[in-house]
């Protein structure tokens, strides 16, 4: 069971409901935060919601993006997309190509990462037989291009030669084109994720998209990067 939390304007007493998000159903607890409301009441009415949801069986929570009180948070672990969006990085690369205008076929792809890591090693093979080129920009990323050329015969693309999009995995490293930042604090620039034939809610898809695939209720073959 997943629990969503949000904010209320105005008095009220904390009851749990059933929420619709998309495909999924979530038990909704709200906590009626007014303007001028003490912090230690806030953070007491925090606790019984949080204390409610995880009775109600919650053991992990949906929260709009705006949600103010994250890291007031201990009982309950708030959803995070961060490891679907990783995981999915080839998707993201393909749709920033078409944000851009520019055919996989004709397309190259920067992965840019501090260290190879597995979620890079498996855009980059999945990617390989779209894409015109790839540019791997980390340790050893010479070494493993050159091994993606072995298998796949896809050109290595030095970093002189740019490239029309980039997945970071990272801070650092270079920057080709339109990127997408799969990292704390990085942004998807543009692009979100959607599946064919799932209607998300607007103020926490991502999430929600994370929980169905995380239960094998989305494949990689539904979904899809474009323009938020």
């Amino acid at each position: 069971m997943v629990g969503r939390l949000v904010l209320a304007e105005g008095k009220g007493r904390l009851r749990l409901s059933e929420d619709r998000l998309g495909p999924l159903t979530a038990v909704r607890a709200a906590v009626y935060a007014p303007e001028g409301l003490a912090p230690w009441r806030l953070r007491r009415r925090l606790a019984r919601a949080e204390r409610a949801l995880v009775r109600a069986g919650a053991g992990r929570v949906v929260l709009s993006a705006d949600f103010p009180y994250r890291d007031r948070l201990t009982l309950l672990r708030p959803v995070d997309p961060l490891p679907f969006w990783r995981g999915c990085a080839d998707v993201l690369a393909l749709g920033a190509l078409e944000a851009e205008g520019v055919p996989p076929a004709r397309g190259r792809v920067a992965l840019s990462a501090p260290r190879l890591c597995p979620e890079l090693e498996g855009a980059a093979e999945r990617l390989c037989p779209r894409v015109r080129g790839l540019l791997i920009d980390a340790p050893e990323g010479e070494d493993y291009a050159r091994y993606l050329q072995a298998k796949f015969g896809l050109p290595v693309t030095p970093p002189a030669a740019g490239a029309d999009v980039t997945a970071a995995f990272g801070p650092g490293g270079g920057r080709w084109g339109r990127s997408v930042e799969l990292y704390e604090g990085g942004s998807l620039n543009g692009l979100e994720l959607g599946a064919d034939g799932v209607e998300l809610p607007p103020d926490c898809a991502g999430q929600v998209l994370a929980l169905l695939w995380e239960r094998g209720e989305v494949g990689r073959e539904a979904l899809r990067a474009r323009r938020a």
